[in-house]
């Protein structure tokens, strides 16, 4: 496998994907009972965005870079979950140097509360010594396993309540995501009543619409689609945008993610003219 996340840490997908994801978590919190956090590609768990593979590909400086740059006036006006997502940043940054940057394990880290636990999966060995050297705390249970096995073993969890998120390196898969596809509806099966957030990458209109029509066939209900494109669909760019897929949902979880997306768009956005942002149903109850 040729992945690595350092060379894209702090893009925009992976603004857009951790503001999400503590809204998720946020949600749940809201509930007294505890839960499990499971992430099934945990990657190195922090990056440092000074280091070489992140100034390769200087993806950063139109994700999270922009965004830093912004005047606490501007900040403020935006919505609660993209400032708790800037402040986390801002906190770590404060800690371990300026070129700090979070994966989302140590960003769902803050997002947990004592009574709940963590799972995180990750595969590719020296990755995982990274993330086992940068997240320390009792809360959150590694794993080097491949979580399309390693996840259907753990679900469903013992305390009943959950949020997975699933951002697997899509270089292993093909034309309409099929393997995922698959592991969605197995993990689903085990664990009906779960929160299930899938990362994607937008990078062909048409392969998405065939993603979208496999997953209505699976019959499972109540998807939602987030979605942020920072440059026009047509445009031959390796990534035009990314999505996010929430199968169950929490309660008002769809109005706080378009008020996200509503204000990160003019941020991030590529090309004056192009860029979009959609949340929308896939499958509705």
């Amino acid at each position: 496998m040729n992945y690595r996340h350092h060379f894209h840490a702090g893009n925009f997908a992976d603004v857009m994907k951790h503001v999400l994801l503590l809204q998720l978590l946020t949600r749940l919190n809201l509930k007294d009972k505890p839960y499990r956090y499971i992430d099934t590609h945990g990657g190195a768990g922090k990056y440092d965005l000074s280091e070489a593979p992140a100034q390769k590909s200087g993806e950063f400086l139109s994700g999270i870079h922009r965004l830093m740059q912004l005047q606490p006036g501007q900040i403020k006006k935006s919505p609660e979950g993209v400032q708790k997502y800037l402040q986390l940043v801002e906190q770590l940054r404060e800690q371990e140097g300026k070129g700090a940057y979070p994966g989302s394990p140590w960003v769902a880290l803050q997002g947990l509360r004592e009574i709940d636990k963590a799972t995180v999966f990750e595969m590719q060995s020296d990755v995982f010594e990274q993330l086992r050297h940068n997240i320390r705390d009792k809360k959150m249970g590694l794993h080097e396993r491949d979580a399309y096995e390693g996840l259907l073993g753990v679900i469903p969890p013992r305390e009943k309540r959950g949020l997975v998120m699933i951002d697997p390196p899509y270089e292993v898969e093909r034309k309409d995501f099929p393997q995922l596809v698959e592991l969605i509806q197995n993990a689903y099966n085990k664990w009906p009543t779960g929160v299930f957030a899938v990362w994607y990458p937008i990078k062909d209109r048409a392969m998405i619409q065939r993603f979208e029509k496999k997953m209505i066939k699976t019959g499972i209900r109540r998807q939602l689609v987030c979605e942020i494109c920072v440059w026009p669909d047509d445009t031959p760019i390796g990534l035009n945008g990314c999505g996010l897929l929430v199968i169950n949902p929490p309660w008002k979880f769809a109005q706080e993610a378009e008020e996200a997306l509503k204000w990160l768009l003019p941020h991030l956005k590529m090309h004056e003219t192009g860029g979009s942002f959609a949340v929308k149903w896939l499958v509705g109850e």
